[in-house]
């Protein structure tokens, strides 16, 4: 795609961000478009990546990390650093939880921006693509891969192409992960259902629902947290767009919302439907929310969805590692885990199984730090890439391997086959190279956060208060389009 980022306004306060701004963007265009349209960018207008600074620092360079990360996946995090921090002497790198989601991160990301406070590294989600480049407080990793002649070959493609702009890769790594249908095997075996051949779609749900609640297993076997992903991964499936433009991917404006039709009312009233009959319990989406899991773990409940990177900690959790809901300061005494049995399928779609987009966490090296704490990020973030880091941040911290090598490890393969959330996680890695489609993986939007907020106030209105789905949605559509021109208007 050809796109121009936008000169920030995050930093627009101070002369520093002006002229960070001015030498890490290659500038909005001149009708407005910003980051939908413009003239290709070229290598030269990227920014230097000042790889000789690290060489030049006479004492250890310290990189701060801001991440997001629980259980499992936190941990695996902290071990991976330590292994690099006493690999070499030259760079300490240090990690900062900010929360216990995404968009807490998102929060303070945006908060420290004005500040000028921002650490060497942030972990962002991938529905602030737009966003963080277009805020110009990013150093592209294009500029420390062709400054170091970094090789991109075992980078997996289709992850590469869909944080590239203008040809260039904005974030040096990135954390895959698609959703998934996870269920109690016990449940579905008292309903007469097969464990081996889970619903693979919302129709086939329903009526797995229907046996399930028929033999009296649960009350509502269905629980569902009511996020944005899951609807808008049922959109990228059927090729419906959540804004135009090519779902904002195109060489034109991104203007407006292009959700408002059948297949969003059709999930939404799905949704709504299976509420009103007692097949499902419905969750609003809050951070750090694990209701949907505690549920299933407490047997209140037989199936749910939920990012693929919750394999490794729903496994060791089904073994007695309780430590893993300690953060959520969250009970476990009174479930017992010997009756549990759980397993993963496909995420359900409206036609198919497993038709998904690309998600998880994108690592940006931020422009604001000194040279010298650039330098080190890359070569951190360089680090992080190799295959045999990437097999352990797969196997224990869950995430689908950004190196090809990684994928195709001895170890790596074993668990696939044998391994408990390794079954899973091959589901999610089939889904990522079979389910994605290459001409459509999602959707970039600008204005991501009022996107998600409107949607999901749309959905809780349905399925908590009732509300009309048609009129629900087609108020989130002007929401999200009045948010999408008030981006474009702001030049971010």
């Amino acid at each position: 795609m050809t796109r121009s980022p936008r000169p920030g306004r995050l930093l627009a306060a101070t002369a520093l961000a002006l002229t960070l701004v001015a030498t890490a963007c290659s500038g909005g265009s001149d009708d407005g478009n910003g980051g939908s349209g413009g003239d290709e960018a070229s290598a030269a207008e990227l920014p230097p990546c000042p790889l000789e600074a690290l060489d030049g620092a006479t004492q250890p360079v310290e990189v701060v990390v801001w991440h997001s990360y629980v259980a499992k996946t936190a941990e695996t995090l902290q071990k991976l650093v330590d292994q690099y921090n006493a690999s070499q002497s030259r760079v300490k790198v240090r990690l900062e939880s900010q929360g216990n989601s995404y968009d807490e991160l998102w929060r303070k990301y945006q908060q420290a921006a004005q500040a000028n406070d921002l650490p060497g590294i942030a972990i962002l989600e991938d529905t602030n693509t737009e966003a963080v480049v277009d805020s110009g407080t990013v150093l592209p990793a294009q500029s420390c891969i062709d400054a170091s002649g970094y090789d991109t070959s075992d980078l997996v493609d289709s992850a590469v192409d869909f944080y590239s702009i203008d040809g260039a890769l904005y974030p040096g790594t990135v954390n895959l992960s698609t959703p998934l249908l996870y269920y109690n095997t016990n449940h579905f075996r008292r309903a007469g259902l097969d464990p081996a051949d889970p619903p693979g779609t919302l129709a086939e749900v329903r009526a797995a629902a229907e046996a399930i609640k028929a033999a009296g297993v649960v009350d509502k076997p269905v629980v569902l947290n009511l996020e944005s992903w899951f609807f808008e991964t049922w959109m990228t499936g059927v090729g419906t767009g959540i804004v135009d433009n090519d779902n904002g991917r195109g060489a034109g404006e991104t203007t407006a919302a292009a959700f408002d039709g059948e297949p969003m009312r059709e999930v939404v009233t799905w949704v709504r439907d299976m509420q009103a009959d007692g097949l499902l319990e419905a969750i609003p989406n809050t951070p750090g929310q694990i209701n949907h899991y505690l549920a299933l773990a407490q047997q209140n409940g037989t199936m749910t969805l939920a990012t693929s990177t919750a394999a490794t900690s729903v496994e060791a959790f089904l073994a007695g590692d309780t430590s893993v809901t300690a953060g959520a300061g969250v009970s476990t005494e009174d479930i017992d885990l010997s009756a549990l049995a759980f397993d993963a399928g496909p995420f359900p779609g409206l036609e198919a199984p497993g038709k998904v987009q690309i998600g998880g966490g994108a690592w940006y090296i931020t422009n604001t730090t000194p040279p010298e704490v650039q330098a080190a990020a890359w070569d951190f973030i360089s680090w992080w890439n190799r295959p045999e880091t990437q097999v352990i941040w797969h196997l224990e911290g869950s995430y689908l391997p950004f190196s090809k090598k990684a994928a195709t490890d001895p170890e790596v393969v074993r668990s696939w086959t044998d391994d408990l959330s390794g079954r899973w996680l091959s589901v999610s890695y089939r889904q990522l190279t079979e389910g994605v489609d290459p001409t459509w993986p999602g959707p970039l939007i600008g204005p991501y956060d009022e996107f998600r907020k409107a949607l999901e106030q749309a959905v809780d209105a349905v399925t908590l208060s009732g509300a009309d789905p048609a009129a629900e949605i087609t108020k989130a559509a002007q929401t999200t389009t009045a948010a999408i021109e008030a981006y474009n208007e702001e030049n971010f």
